[in-house]
């Protein structure tokens, strides 16, 4: 809102952080009334599920896996993010009720809340209320004192107290939380990618400083910068077991471990692989790579696997002729059609994910690429176990329909369309088709919202299923 003519630039300059702050006390508050809503609607969801005090653990497990799948597809959302909404939603109408209380208030911020539910995770009750504690008193004196504390500051003072109280040792806190070690990529801009590990400490240090201290090394010609270097030296380790310029790195490893040789997909263009178009390839994994790349990894690439893309609209055309007999082939067709899990929303790779029969062999289901598709392990499960259905359409196209009615497709990465002498090629299934069959479901406002933000709920404009 622009300041009005005879407004000093002071006065301008505090109204405009009066509504930065007033805005930020709203979104709380809608932050808070989200929680709450979606632990109703999780209640109602197990209700629809047919769950019951009788229910098993199991089954109501499979109620809140559906639940979390639902809320996923109907936020647009990955289900890790719908899970840690359902998870901490259940938390903060439970036990740290007041924690949601003073996020409704506009005392504390999400990212506060969120180290609140972090740090009380895991201990036992008395240790947790005292940490939440921590948090609602320094709320408190940033409302009446007007001392600011920011979530760095609020987790120190937190894990001081959680450290202090926590009856279990810290060396056996340390072995337990070792086992969740892992390795993480997460793609970037670019052709780029951070790759990370989750490991012990020390070891992050450690490998930490055995980089700076190699990267420090100088050799004539090298332009590279240290951070450079390090990234450098860290992937050939990783990749090679060995620095190629250090004889005490090969020295070291003589004998002991080898070169890993890993399997990568890798999607080239024809013309792009004849060098006569700079048409991208893809990275099964990550995504599209520069033609260079992709020519580099061909060229030492020990087998190939044919796969023909129509050079204009790039639709897998074929598979091989010789790929359609065997099963094996058959298996191999439907993970490069599919790139990924089709259910709605998952990004695991088809190649660590299960082939299944849309239509159980048991109920009349061929096995044909027309009755298979790459479901990962979870909704594999869900699929079978749950309320969610499914059918395969034509074109690769699959209509899933959730619990609460809602419906959804899928497409295949790699839509295959065989064609032969003389036909041409209809383009594939696009995103920007509609595939809206029923209604918008319309948004169910609280009765204890404020008319301000009634007027905002009318205003909404649902997604559509």
């Amino acid at each position: 809102m622009p300041a009005t003519p005879d407004a000093t630039p002071h006065a301008a300059l505090e109204r405009e952080l009066a509504a930065i702050t007033a805005h930020e006390r709203a979104i709380r508050r809608l932050h808070a009334e989200q929680y709450r809503r979606i632990q109703r609607a999780r209640e109602l969801a197990a209700v629809a599920e047919g769950v019951t005090p009788t229910s098993t653990s199991s089954e109501r497990d499979m109620a809140t896996r559906s639940f979390v799948a639902e809320l996923a597809t109907t936020l647009g959302q990955h289900e890790a993010s719908a899970s840690r909404l359902v998870a901490e939603a259940a938390r903060l109408t439970g036990p740290r009720s007041a924690t949601l209380d003073a996020l409704e208030a506009g005392a504390l911020a999400v990212t506060q809340v969120r180290s609140v539910l972090e740090l009380t995770q895991g201990v036992p009750a008395e240790v947790a209320d005292a940490v939440e504690r921590v948090a609602l008193d320094a709320a408190s004196d940033a409302t009446a004192l007007g001392i600011v504390s920011t979530n760095a500051d609020l987790r120190r003072r937190m894990r001081r107290v959680r450290e202090r109280m926590h009856p279990e040792p810290l060396a056996d806190r340390h072995a337990r939380a070792v086992a969740e070690r892992r390795v993480c990529v997460d793609p970037a801009p670019d052709g780029m990618a951070w790759f990370g590990l989750y490991v012990e400490a020390e070891r992050a240090v450690a490998i930490d400083a055995r980089l700076t201290v190699l990267a420090a090394r100088e050799a004539s010609g090298d332009t590279r910068t240290t951070a450079q270097r390090a990234a450098d030296l860290a992937a050939d380790l990783l990749l090679g077991g060995v620095l190629a310029d250090d004889d005490r790195t090969r020295r070291g490893a003589a004998g002991s471990t080898g070169a890993v040789r890993p399997c990568i997909n890798v999607t080239v263009p024809m013309l792009t692989l004849l060098g006569l178009d700079d048409e991208p390839a893809e990275l099964e994994g990550y995504g599209p790579i520069d033609p260079h790349t992709a020519l580099r990894l061909t060229a030492h690439a020990p087998s190939m696997r044919r796969i023909l893309v129509h050079p204009e609209i790039g639709t897998a055309l074929s598979y091989g002729r010789e790929h359609y007999r065997a099963p094996a082939d058959l298996d191999g067709f439907v993970r490069v059609r599919d790139g990924r899990c089709r259910f709605p929303g998952c990004s695991r790779r088809a190649e660590y994910a299960d082939l299944d029969h849309t239509v159980a062999r048991g109920h009349g289901g061929e096995t044909a690429d027309t009755n298979l598709a790459a479901l990962c392990r979870h909704h594999h499960r869900l699929k079978h176990e749950s309320g969610w259905r499914v059918v395969q359409e034509g074109g690769g196209v699959m209509r899933w329909t959730s619990p609460a009615g809602h419906v959804l497709r899928t497409l295949p990465e790699r839509p295959f369309m065989p064609v032969g002498a003389g036909e041409g090629v209809s383009p594939p299934i696009t995103r920007s088709e509609s595939f809206i069959d029923d209604p918008p479901i319309p948004p169910d406002p609280l009765d204890s919202f404020e008319d301000e933000w009634q007027s905002l709920l009318e205003r909404y404009d649902p997604v559509r299923f």
